[in-house]
């Protein structure tokens, strides 16, 4: 093993001889998204799971720094799958962690094992609108918003069924680092990926969820047929983050890969 950013958090399951994933976790929350998942995937996958900067414990992004470039954060992930002797692995990843997914099919196709892309899109939103969020970020902090952006992540029988579901997720979202979040959004605006996509020679999966307001089946599928692939899988009564509202139908489509 080489040295370690120790600004990145990252935790790893399993063992280092079974084939390694990568699971990537959407912005404002952190590695604990993917709990129920990467627990199960540990009995056959060497899994790595990461916290983005100024999400979960890994360090906030310095408030003199330069705007985040195109590839930092691919680039910060290769670095660690680097220093764990990482060389190829099968990715998934949901929201922004599905735009570093699809840098990685551009950039690194060759590290690519399979690529698994949630609720996300060759473009999300509009740069206008994140920079809006991202202004609204810096003056009134995440944790006054909290509530309102966690509301539109899961579907209302996930709610429903978890009464805790959204306030663990607010505590955690007003966690987060505000200037980080900030720096994400701007850096997600910049992201229109559509023309430098192309399919790729590995399996492939393409996740949404029926309840997704933030990246709707629609997006999913217009990503997916950039990349050669005619269907995707719609999960019924799922929003924004398949993981945490039903980890089990995720575990059955990962189990697919072996």
């Amino acid at each position: 093993m080489k040295n370690i950013d120790t600004s990145t958090h990252f935790e790893t399951l399993g063992s280092a001889t079974k084939p390694p994933m990568v699971l990537a976790h959407p912005l404002g929350m952190n590695l604990d998204a993917w709990d129920q998942v990467a627990q199960a995937m540990a009995n056959d996958f060497y899994v790595l799971r990461w916290d983005l900067p100024g999400h979960g414990k890994s360090q906030p992004i310095a408030k003199d720094a330069a705007p985040l470039g195109e590839l930092d954060l691919v680039t910060q992930l290769l670095n660690l799958c680097d220093a764990l002797d990482i060389s190829q692995f099968h990715y998934v990843g949901t929201s922004i962690g599905g735009t570093i997914g699809q840098q990685l099919a551009i950039f690194h196709p060759t590290r690519l094992l399979s690529l698994t892309l949630t609720n996300t899109g060759a473009k999300i939103g509009t740069p206008e609108a994140w920079l809006e969020r991202k202004k609204t970020v810096l003056e009134v902090g995440l944790q006054q918003m909290s509530a309102d952006i966690v509301a539109r992540w899961f579907s209302p029988t996930s709610t429903q069924r978890d009464p805790n579901l959204a306030k663990h997720w607010q505590q955690s979202l007003a966690a987060t680092d505000d200037f980080s979040y900030a720096a994400l959004c701007e850096w997600l605006g910049k992201r229109d990926q559509a023309s430098k996509l192309h399919s790729l020679d590995i399996p492939q999966n393409f996740i949404a969820g029926k309840d997704d307001v933030a990246t709707p089946p629609d997006l999913v599928r217009a990503l997916a047929k950039i990349m050669g692939v005619s269907d995707i899988i719609e999960l019924e009564n799922v929003g924004h983050v398949p993981s945490v509202e039903v980890p089990d139908k995720i575990r059955n489509i990962l189990n697919k890969l072996i």
